[in-house]
């Protein structure tokens, strides 16, 4: 994430630097790229295309740069698609014309590398998590994150929790639910424990934004171990392994939801440093399936 964030930002930095060029001194700087700007009507396209259009590109890199891992992604796409427009272009116009200026050359030299620089951010950011090596726990599972393809070994565990927890389940949209979050990483993450080959507990991270938090801040949605594994220390990986995924999407405040029957998931949660808020959660359905 830190490379991604670096490539972004120095991806958005020549553009600033020729829109700042191009606003101020719009006839010198074209002069030097052998740009001739021979009236007005010229003067002000080279202001806004060179100069202005430039600049929101920087800002709207820069911008991404400081976002979360979803707002990262969509930066990337748009520094590959801007610099890859800029090289390809560059490189029909050698095939053409021939050989451009100097700057040509080290502008040209620039895209090349930006364009290198985005594709490894890229590279780097879409490797499937489950490709990286899964953090053991010891109760002797493994946590990894979980992907659209695990929604068939996640479900049963998340029925199993519906109905320990005395919620409906076995409905059509619980599992749309559970697949969407799995599809989508802008509205959260799943992390699936598995012993053996065999996936034993679960915890669900649901993204949201809070003004008196002062951003993003999210819900420990659910959180279940196969019974037979309870007291293990599981439960606590699971929660930690969340944290750690809630600390890299740029959650500001963690919150959770705890029956007030379940005194063995509330020990945990004051364990691992929760508080009580003093407030009532109050709800509202709607929509109805």
């Amino acid at each position: 994430m830190a490379f991604a964030r670096f490539v972004l930002l120095a991806s958005a930095l020549p553009f600033a630097l020729i829109g700042f060029a191009f606003s101020v001194a719009p006839h010198e700087f074209a002069a030097r790229m052998g740009i001739a700007l021979v009236n007005a009507s010229a003067d002000n396209d080279a202001r806004a295309v060179y100069g202005g259009l430039q600049l929101a590109c920087a800002l709207l890199l820069a911008l991404a740069a400081r976002g979360d891992a979803a707002l990262i992604r969509a930066g990337l796409i748009a520094q590959l698609a801007l610099y890859g427009g800029l090289a390809g272009a560059r490189c029909v116009s050698l095939a053409l014309v021939g050989a451009p200026s100097a700057l040509g050359f080290a502008l040209h030299a620039g895209e090349l590398l930006a364009l290198a620089a985005g594709a490894l951010a890229w590279r780097g950011l879409t490797v499937r998590r489950e490709s990286e090596p899964a953090r053991a726990t010891k109760a002797g599972a493994a946590i990894a994150r979980a992907h659209a393809s695990d929604l068939g070994e996640l479900l049963p565990l998340v029925e199993a929790f519906q109905r320990e927890q005395g919620y409906a389940s076995g409905d059509a949209a619980l599992r749309r639910a559970v697949a969407e979050l799995l599809r989508d990483s802008r509205a959260g993450c799943v992390l699936i424990a598995r012993k053996a080959g065999r996936a034993v507990g679960y915890a669900a991270l649901c993204l949201g934004y809070s003004i008196e938090f002062r951003g993003r801040d999210a819900f420990v949605d659910e959180l279940y171990v196969a019974p037979e594994l309870r007291a293990l220390g599981l439960g606590a990986a699971l929660l930690r392994a969340l944290e750690a995924e809630a600390r890299a999407c740029g959650v500001r405040q963690l919150h959770l939801e705890v029956e007030r029957r379940n005194e063995g998931a509330r020990k945990l949660y004051l364990q691992e440093g929760f508080a009580e808020t003093g407030r009532e959660l109050l709800s509202k359905t709607l929509i109805r399936d």
